[in-house]
């Protein structure tokens, strides 16, 4: 058995209680004891005189593992710190040791029959077994590990290191790479795109400082490769207003039903796929996901770019082919073909920029933002005021917002750098005016935005951009919600938008042509629709001064058909070599002579 002893075993002796029990015979007695919270498991003891044995723990209570006691007749190694000098004899009648020079002594025994001894902190209490008494000691001990050299000048090189965390981010992400490394001729086309691209690259990683530590905090946490923290650089190249053609948004590129379906809310005030926090806890469950589905995180990432139907059919499509159904084996579009060798690409010239003649500028292994919960409607501008922040600074925080006020239902979160959070929090307290100066107006029949622009001392374009309106319609359709301005901030102005229920505008398609009433001029009705009247006339085949009641206007581009005296005429039908007048006979049209190329 392995017999620790150090100087805490001499302060044992006072407590020790020894009860000699008078015997004419030889015996050799055995005592199996199961207590959980001494950890103790076996003592044997062994005597001609049986005498009271105190038992105690160097374990700490939440380590009841207790070290293998090896069989009767094996060698004990005795520790003992040269702190306090040894005793003539140990507790068990064991001789002394003496001390060495580096401050740790040891002497192989032989024991004929196996011991533990450990030290007590408190007092022993009594408990009888088998008519035998035991003094058992709390176990509160802290735990002695086993030949650790004391602290001294000549150990001190033996001491625990411990490694403090890295200074610069980049290392951290550099030391969690764990995706297995992509063997394809197309990573070195790609280093040689991202290489030769050295002020591109250099915008990447000026974009990504602000949102990486987030990022790979949360893939420490659950346990991902932090090369995923480099995927935005491919999807997005950490642009977060980012928008493709297929209507993804974001550093993360979700399209709407994906982001939905990842719990990020895309309503009239906000979408949340342009959320930095939102898109990027998103996007890890669904990689968490994708993972789970393939056990394999390159399978994963083409997902994530394909979609988990597509990679999955293309790998069953592999192996029913011989092949293994890994990302290499697969038939895909260029685009998933290329999606992992950028990936890999960027990788590697994290892990060495200077292979690649680039320098990657640091980034401070430190919290940039926090986020800060808002429960009533802000202006923008105002908010990045507050906070000491221009406004670009403060949109590339909270891109998600669609509108110059953020607001919305219930409460609503905002990000600011993590200097300047309290900075906010304390003018924002401070100042207790309204902080809203738009109002919210809803429109009528007959509304146009035109007119609207002029009445609140804005532009058509400018109207137009604050409540997403791209129909080239003059006239709004009647009941929606604009964001018009107000003459400033007012409790009135931020009532009427907490009040307020906006929606989209619909995409709103003006007519084809209009019927000229009676009373109404060409010129009327060219602005009513916002068409130049020179373009109207145009359109028409007339003059500027020919609107009639009754007449038929084309009012979204040319007439399909000529135009002529004295009645509309309606587009011809397909091989129909006559055009039928409006209430008239049908009237037999020239044929158009086609011109020589």
């Amino acid at each position: 058995m392995s017999v620790l002893i150090s100087s805490r075993s001499q302060r044992l002796r006072s407590a020790a209680i020894a009860t000699p029990v008078a015997s004419s015979r030889t015996k050799t007695l055995s005592i199996a004891i199961s207590i959980a919270l001494l950890g103790v498991v076996s003592a044997n003891v062994g005597a001609q005189s049986a005498a009271s044995v105190v038992v105690a723990t160097d374990a700490a209570p939440s380590a009841p593992a207790i070290p293998t006691i090896p069989p009767a007749g094996a060698t004990a190694q005795i520790v003992a710190p040269t702190t306090q000098p040894p005793a003539a004899v140990s507790p068990l009648g064991l001789p002394a040791v003496a001390p060495t020079p580096l401050g740790v002594t040891t002497q192989k025994l032989a024991i004929e029959e196996p011991a533990r001894v450990v030290q007590p902190s408190v007092a022993p209490t009594a408990t009888s077994v088998s008519s035998e008494t035991l003094l058992i000691a709390p176990n509160d001990v802290a735990p002695i590990i086993v030949n650790e050299l004391p602290a001294t000048p000549q150990n001190a090189a033996a001491a625990p290191i411990i490694v403090p965390p890295p200074s610069d981010l980049w290392d951290r992400i550099r030391s969690g790479y764990a995706m297995q490394d992509l063997d394809d001729p197309l990573v070195g086309k790609w280093e040689k795109f991202y290489a030769t691209r050295p002020d591109y690259m250099a915008r990447i990683v000026d974009r990504s400082g602000k949102y990486m530590f987030y990022i790979v905090t949360e893939l420490e946490r659950r346990g991902m490769p932090l090369e995923i923290a480099l995927l935005p650089m491919i999807e997005s190249a950490f642009n977060p207003i980012a928008h493709s053609s297929a209507k993804a948004s974001g550093i993360w590129q979700f399209i709407p039903s994906t982001g939905t379906a990842f719990g990020m809310k895309q309503d009239w005030w906000a979408d949340s796929r342009r959320d930095i926090v939102a898109a990027t806890n998103g996007a890890l469950d669904y990689l968490t996901k994708l993972h789970g589905m393939f056990g394999d995180w390159q399978l994963a990432l083409a997902s994530y770019n394909w979609g988990e139907g597509a990679v999955g059919r293309a790998s069953a499509r592999a192996k029913a082919a011989g092949r293994d159904g890994t990302y290499l084996t697969l038939n895909m579009p260029d685009e998933t073909r290329n999606y992992l060798p950028k990936l890999q690409a960027v990788k590697n010239i994290i892990r060495n920029p200077a292979a690649f003649g680039l320098t990657i500028a640091s980034i401070p292994n430190e919290p940039y933002f926090k986020t800060i919960t808002l429960s009533h409607a802000i202006d923008l501008k105002k908010a990045a005021q507050l906070a000491g922040m221009t406004e670009p600074d403060f949109i590339a925080l909270n891109p998600a917002h669609n509108r110059p006020v953020i607001a919305g239902r219930g409460d609503f979160q905002i990000l600011l750098p993590a200097d300047k959070a309290d900075v906010f929090l304390s003018r924002l307290e401070a100042d207790e005016r309204p902080k809203v100066s738009w109002m919210a107006y809803k429109t009528r029949a007959g509304d146009r935005i035109d007119t609207l622009a002029s009445r609140f001392g804005t532009t058509i374009d400018a109207l137009k951009s604050v409540n997403g309106i791209r129909s080239p319609a003059a006239v709004l359709p009647a009941g929606y919600h604009l964001l018009v301005p107000s003459d400033g901030p007012s409790a009135d102005a931020l009532g009427s938008i907490q009040n307020a229920v906006f929606t989209k505008f619909p995409e709103y398609v003006a007519p084809r042509a209009h019927r000229v009433r009676k009373g109404e001029t060409f010129a009327g009705i060219a602005k009513r629709y916002g068409i130049a009247p020179a373009t109207l006339a145009k359109w028409n085949r007339v003059g500027k001064q020919s609107a009639r009641a009754g007449q038929l206007l084309y009012i979204s581009g040319p007439a399909p058909t000529r135009a002529a005296k004295g009645g509309r005429y309606v587009k011809a039908k397909r091989g129909n070599n006559s055009v039928r007048k409006a209430g008239g006979k049908a009237v037999k049209r020239a044929p158009v002579k086609k011109k020589s190329r």
